[in-house]
């Protein structure tokens, strides 16, 4: 089966020429021309997409709340499994290995410095830097990016990943653990970062986020900071895991026995769910209540309270949010 696409905006009010038109949620904004300029209904014979790779907490502080066009979509695709045409690109999918042995290498034995994080938004929704503060308590974090001081391929404050490999052979020789500290709790969503570097490093990632990390990699390969009871109860695990190489290596061996990889690209998935759905006709009742913080997210309080419970209270918005009030 084939697709043809198109940027053409005038495209959208000709069925014949656009069985599908896909809207970019974040960027529909009354500053952007093409918007100025939509059709004032959905043909019957059209499909128009809400497409959306970011979480909510991330979409709605910049887009044009009021567009009637909110109400016109009859498709979506975004992070979740209950899109109808799910990003599968974004999450890695990972199968056991057939006839997968340990390779028995140390690879704690070069390490000398406990975690790497890797970070350009200082400031989040999800107070991320309000548990690293509280970690940098009892282990040392190295902090990459626009928010650090550490340097990486003598570069200071890049957060580009220009020097990918480097960046790789960096984690790979010094550090212990490598922090994925996700910017929003909001359903399945894991952060690009994580799954490459589970790929390309051996290191033990720690994740914090809403997702359930049991269903992309295998169990004992990655650490969830939500199996402790306080931040101070993890630090202290993984201080004794460093002093466990035997342990610490099975962690990267539970990750070299699977394969993990990406389903295809989403434009493939799209061209397929249009050619065995062309005859259907669906509708989404609204893509804002779709696509919603409160249905989507849980707020930093809540979140931290059942296994961080003494960050809570440092936990402060400078300004008003437009979420979490």
């Amino acid at each position: 089966m084939k697709c043809s696409y198109s940027i053409n905006g005038h495209d959208i009010a000709t069925p014949k020429k656009a069985h599908a038109v896909l809207f970019h949620a974040r960027f529909i904004k009354t500053t952007r021309p093409e918007f100025n300029s939509l059709p004032p209904y959905r043909d019957s014979q059209q499909k128009w997409i809400f497409y959306e790779s970011e979480v909510p907490t991330n979409v709605w502080g910049g887009v044009n709340k009021s567009y009637d066009l909110w109400k016109m979509f009859n498709l979506t695709a975004t992070v979740t499994s209950d899109s109808d045409i799910p990003l599968q690109h974004l999450h890695m999918k990972c199968q056991p290995k057939s006839n997968s042995r340990p390779s028995g290498k140390n690879y704690a034995a070069n390490k000398s410095k406990m975690a790497a994080w890797f970070v350009s938004h200082c400031m989040t929704s999800s107070k991320r830097e309000v548990f690293v503060d509280e970690l940098k308590k009892f282990i040392g974090v190295d902090v990459f990016g626009g928010c650090g001081n550490e340097t990486i391929c003598n570069r200071k404050g890049s957060h580009n990943y220009e020097h990918k490999a480097c960046m790789y052979d960096l984690i790979d020789r010094d550090y212990w653990f490598y922090l994925s500290f996700e910017n929003s709790f909001c359903d399945e969503y894991v952060t690009e970062k994580f799954t490459l570097m589970v790929r390309k490093a051996n290191v033990i990632p720690v994740v914090l986020g809403a997702a359930d990390y049991a269903n992309i990699l295998p169990k004992d390969s990655f650490i969830d900071s939500r199996d402790f009871g306080s931040v101070k109860e993890m630090a202290d695990f993984l201080i004794k895991l460093t002093k466990d190489p035997e342990r610490y290596n099975s962690y990267i061996e539970n990750i070299h026995a699977y394969d993990c990889r990406f389903p295809m690209k989403f434009e493939c998935n799209l061209c397929e769910y249009l050619h065995n759905h062309r005859h259907e006709r669906q509708v989404v009742l609204d893509a804002q209540s779709f696509w919603s913080v409160e249905q989507r997210c849980v707020s930093p309080k809540d979140f931290y309270r059942t296994f961080a419970p003494e960050i809570v209270p440092n936990i402060k918005f400078l300004k008003k949010p437009d979420i979490f009030l």
